[in-house]
């Protein structure tokens, strides 16, 4: 039986959390000893490091970095201790008034805006000469904060609006040891070097163009091979499974969003409306594909005997994100999405929640996702639905954990407003936390559309839709896979999976021949018939990421083989005289077994990483 692990405690999650706040607290002051004036914005710990928000007087560059790290080094080794002390709010507006820290003020109002009250008190925190607004926690003293780098520099809004200041952002990170510091650094060299917009770049898979549109992805064609090739694997899995797979509009009238409850939550983040027929119709492009669904599942009157009806789209929405947070594929205006919903009874909800679990579970082992980390997403406290419903979609759900032996983790008030979940987290190659795939039970939209079937007893039945994605996001997706790998994509997956590479002019009739028997058994071939010198050749199929390379003379034509080199290869680690079918039998048997690269290491998990801090 599973076991559940108890509640998720986020602070718990990272026991440095004191470190790292404290961490920002001594940057902050040290940027306003140096450029007095400056004004604090919000300074939280993040995973493995910190940022501060910071108003200063003017534009910081990296160069700026040493000095304020050095003011740091003098402030940490004075050992000050972090002393507490509360204020009532009209003294803690009233000091930060004085200080001339207005977004402090800010933070102080918007409290008793959310709490409606006007007494009570706020906390501060003391280092030195360095007052904050802050409710801890902190380490005793700035001695404690020993191991601590300074990283990046970026722009932010204050509170996330573009209406606001935008403030300067500065990352850094800290450890409880300069061994661990330098591990992380190395790990963040990692990260650089697997970056998928250079990669992307570097490799000609994908391209943002500023003409066309900032968050709009072009694949160009070698990525797209990987997508259809994806697109092709996840149909066929869902075809086995069950699955309906359909079309559905990229644009809908207003009253459909209006009824899905999109236009009042999700508005801002949609484009539209268009006017259609002369102005009387307004229509909006989709940010979700479950309304479409509802209405597929509506085309008719559904009888249990039909259920569970499990309808799946890769569908195209668009959504629109602040320039500010785009981030090659990874955070973009449109993308396509894996959407399934499931329709059926609450009696068999457990059961089909169970078998897309496990859907998910073999779907992260194929592409060397390890080790799950397992959420259920329990009700927040602002919520559609009633109490009875919430019961049952959690109890649905915490069911099919049960009869798995997967432990899980409860994410008390995670769940969305409209539904429980069951979120998978998984870690990539070089210990980075993804999100994975998620499962939920929507309590809204089958309450707004009234989605019913005709039960046993002849009655009208509230369906049960389940809402799941695997890629969630392409484009995400694959961004992330692209680092994943390193570029070094899986055979199946690979754009050239063979290059040809002929010695002299004398052995390209072979080398064609070559290439034309691996065509015949759909393997994807790249022949060179330029005689340029052969290591330049061999070199730039190799950073072209060729799976193999395949080099032939006139001692290959004779005999009918193939000298191979495997992507990843060390010198002196080609192997000579293969037998032609013999290649054509591995290639094909490696490709169909849609195995993991040879030089994949699934498990070279070091400190995982804050990409933000980077980025």
């Amino acid at each position: 039986m599973a076991k559940e692990l108890g509640r998720r405690d986020h602070a718990a999650e990272d026991p440095l959390h004191p470190l790292r706040h404290s961490a920002a607290h001594v940057m902050a002051g040290a940027v306003l000893d140096l450029f007095p004036g400056t004004k604090l914005g919000i300074g939280p710990a993040i995973r493995n490091g910190f940022y501060y928000d910071l108003d200063v007087p003017r534009p910081l560059s990296p160069d700026d970095l040493p000095r304020i790290e050095a003011r740091m080094r003098e402030v940490a080794n004075a050992d000050h201790p972090f002393e507490r002390s509360e204020m009532s709010r009209e003294e803690g507006l009233r000091f930060f008034r004085e200080a001339g820290q207005d977004y402090k003020v800010d933070l102080i109002e918007s409290f008793e805006e959310a709490e409606g009250a006007d007494g009570g008190a706020v906390s501060i925190y003391r280092h030195g000469d360095f007052v904050d607004l802050c409710k801890g926690p902190h380490v005793k003293r700035t001695g404690d904060i020993k191991a601590f780098k300074l990283l990046s520099i970026a722009g932010a809004y204050w509170r996330g609006d573009e209406s606001r200041p935008q403030l300067t952002r500065l990352y850094g990170t800290v450890w409880p040891s300069q061994k661990e510091l330098d591990a992380y650094l190395e790990r963040l060299k990692e990260i650089q070097r697997r970056d998928h917009r250079a990669l992307g770049r570097d490799l000609e898979l994908f391209r943002i163009d500023d003409e066309l549109g900032s968050g709009l992805v072009l694949w160009l064609p070698n990525l797209s091979v990987v997508r259809e090739e994806l697109e092709t694997w996840w149909r066929k899995v869902h075809h086995e499974r069950g699955y309906t797979l359909v079309y559905t509009p990229h644009i809908a009238h207003e009253k459909t969003y209006q009824r899905s409850g999109h236009l009042e939550k999700y508005g801002e983040n949609m484009y539209g409306p268009l006017l259609l027929d002369e102005g009387t119709q307004r229509f909006w492009i989709k940010p979700m594909n479950c309304p479409g669904h509802i209405k597929v599942f509506q085309s008719g009157v559904r009888s249990y005997r039909e259920l569970p009806l499990r309808i799946g789209e890769l569908g195209t929405v668009y959504r629109y994100e602040r320039g500010g947070t785009l981030h090659g594929m990874q955070r973009v205006r449109g993308f396509t999405q894996d959407d399934s919903h499931i329709f059926c009874s609450w009696e068999d909800a457990q059961e089909e929640i169970g078998k897309v679990f496990d859907l998910a579970m073999e779907f992260m082992r194929l592409f060397g996702y390890v080790d799950p980390v397992i959420y259920l997403s329990t009700r927040p406290e602002r919520r559609l639905g009633s109490d009875e419903l919430w019961d049952k979609a959690e109890e649905a759900l915490r069911q099919a954990l049960g009869v798995r032996e997967v432990p899980y983790k409860i994410d008390e008030g995670g769940g969305v407003f409209y539904a429980p979940k069951i979120d998978i987290k998984v870690m990539d190659a070089i210990g980075r936390e993804w999100q994975g795939p998620t499962i939920q039970i929507d309590l809204n939209l089958p309450e707004r559309f009234d989605v019913t079937f005709v039960n046993s007893r002849g009655e009208r039945e509230r369906a049960v839709m389940i809402h799941r994605v695997l890629f969630g996001s392409l484009e995400r997706f694959v961004g992330g896979l692209i680092e994943h790998y390193a570029g070094n994509f899986p055979l199946w997956l690979n754009w050239e999976q063979v290059a040809v590479v002929p010695v002299r002019e004398d052995a390209l009739p072979y080398a064609r021949e070559v290439a034309a028997r691996l065509r015949q058994e759909g393997i994807r071939v790249r022949l060179d018939e330029q005689m340029a010198d052969m290591r330049e050749r061999i070199r730039e199929a190799q950073q072209r990421r060729a799976g193999y390379i395949i080099v032939v003379g006139g001692k290959e034509a004779e005999a009918r083989t193939v000298s191979v080199r495997r992507r990843g290869a060390g010198k002196g680690e080609e192997e000579r005289g293969v037998a032609l079918e013999e290649f054509v039998r591995r290639v094909t048997e490696e490709r169909d077994a849609k195995s993991l690269p040879s030089d994949f290491n699934p498990r070279d998990t070091g400190p995982s990483v804050d990409e933000a801090a980077v980025s």
